[in-house]
């Protein structure tokens, strides 16, 4: 009986074990940071511009509208990442990359640990700094990891062993935001900044390992690296290139347009939850530790959805039906956060749109990507989950300021948006769905074969 559970949650086959077990730990040191960034620069963005209001074309905006702005300068330097990242693939192997961006993360936290608590001091430029620097953390640790991982596993492999690699991230998750909730007034920010070196070193180190022992297990699959590749002098613009290889694929657009609405549908329920923390919560530390909290009831949360539904769900049924749970539990959030807009009910729904995004959606979402091309696995991927995801929440940025200036008075009533984006999202599921099947069948054989 245990062993027929086993296989149904989690499916992982002898030879697999560390391979699993090194990206499930991957994962975790990237989220951790990641949790331990986002309620630190969020706090401090939304203190700062509240006592300093930002003054643009004429509108005042102050603490969680302020905020907005950030996300239009995170997608501009998020597209001259994308350049840097698509030049960079050309030119190394992929455990290179990765600790290349290791190497330059890790002189960012040593300088901004080192300023931190004096950084409202520098002005703006300080605090929008550590802000993007903040988000470019999740934007190509995130985007980086999964091609790795998606470049070393199967359409099969990735519906039998996403589920324990996601577990690394949302338990990674629930361990950052814990040490912000519970750390950050004894501790200071300084500290918790500087710590995140030694898990970003450990990032580094994992990715040689895991990439130099499945080299040597796989010599002949096509993920192997061409490290000895010869650059063509007249490659495209890089800059363009994933772009393009996005524009050529109606199953590539399929999946930047379900990124594209859910950053769009996640974006407004931020607002909201930024909007309400704001009028409620009046100290700086209070509402750090605030969203802390919620990164610990997130994390609580996917972890439950990770070990008894992702593996299940997309071995039993489909990856479709995973990529469902989503948009259907946001529809449910959404409707009762109209009828109670509370702070407590807008931290539940925050915590159910996130808990399913880095859970059994994370998972399904790049096991999309299993059945493509190396190009299509970092390039356009890289395209897609930079900066496309940067243009949605530039888009939601428009929309959430447009209709608090000219409409909307109260937060709630911005829930009425999604209900039109999320029928957009269920249809283009069904055709992802559809197309992800049709190309594991082909991809399988040729993988097995290599």
């Amino acid at each position: 009986m245990i062993e027929r559970l086993r296989k149904k949650f989690f499916d992982i086959r002898p030879g697999e074990w560390p391979l699993a077990l090194g990206l499930s730990t991957y994962f975790f040191l990237v989220i951790a940071i990641f949790w331990v960034l986002k309620p630190i620069k969020r706090g401090l963005v939304i203190s700062y511009f509240g006592d300093h209001p930002l003054h643009v074309a004429g509108w005042v905006l102050s603490g969680a509208q302020a905020e907005q702005v950030g996300k239009v300068l995170n997608m501009l330097v998020a597209f001259a990442v994308v350049g840097l990242f698509t030049w960079l693939v050309r030119r190394y192997a992929r455990h290179y990359l990765i600790v290349i961006f290791c190497g330059v993360f890790g002189a960012l936290f040593l300088v901004f640990g080192s300023i931190i608590d004096q950084i409202e001091g520098l002005g703006q430029a300080g605090v929008w700094s550590f802000y993007v620097t903040g988000d470019i953390w999740t934007t190509v640790m995130v985007a980086t990891f999964w091609a790795f991982a998606n470049d070393l596993n199967t359409g099969d492999q990735a519906e039998r062993l996403y589920g324990i690699v996601g577990l690394g991230g949302v338990v990674g998750g629930f361990v950052g935001a814990t040490v912000v909730s519970g750390l950050v007034e004894q501790m200071g920010r300084s500290t918790l900044v500087l710590a995140c070196l030694v898990p970003t070193a450990l990032i580094a180190v994992l990715a040689v390992w895991i990439h130099r022992r499945e080299c040597r297990a796989n010599p002949e699959i096509p993920c192997a690296p061409k490290e000895d590749a010869v650059l063509d002098p007249e490659e495209e613009n890089a800059f363009l290139e994933g772009g393009k290889l996005v524009l050529n694929s109606k199953y590539l657009l399929g999946i930047a347009a379900v990124l594209g609405i859910y950053e769009m549908v996640s974006n407004i329920v931020d607002f909201q939850l930024a909007m309400i923390v704001e009028e409620q919560i009046a100290d700086t530390s209070d509402r750090s530790a605030f969203f802390g909290l919620v990164g610990q009831a997130t994390s609580l949360v996917s972890i439950g959805v990770q070990l008894l539904l992702t593996s299940f769900v997309m071995k039993r049924y489909s990856v479709k039906v995973a990529l469902l749970f989503l948009p259907l539990a946001i529809l449910g959030g959404t409707v009762g956060f109209v009828l109670l807009p509370t702070l407590t009910f807008v931290g539940f729904m925050s915590v159910s749109d996130n808990a399913l995004n880095y859970s059994i959606n994370q998972s399904a979402k790049e096991a999309l990507y299993t059945p493509t091309t190396q190009d299509e696995k970092y390039k356009a991927k890289s395209f897609i989950d930079m900066f496309v995801q940067r243009a949605a929440k530039v888009a939601s940025v428009v929309l959430n300021l447009g209709l608090t200036a000219l409409v909307v008075t109260d937060a709630r009533w911005l829930s009425l948006a999604v209900g039109i984006l999320l029928v957009a999202w269920i249809f283009v599921i069904r055709f992802l769905g559809r197309q992800y099947e049709t190309r594991k069948e082909a991809d399988e054989p040729a993988f097995a074969g290599a």
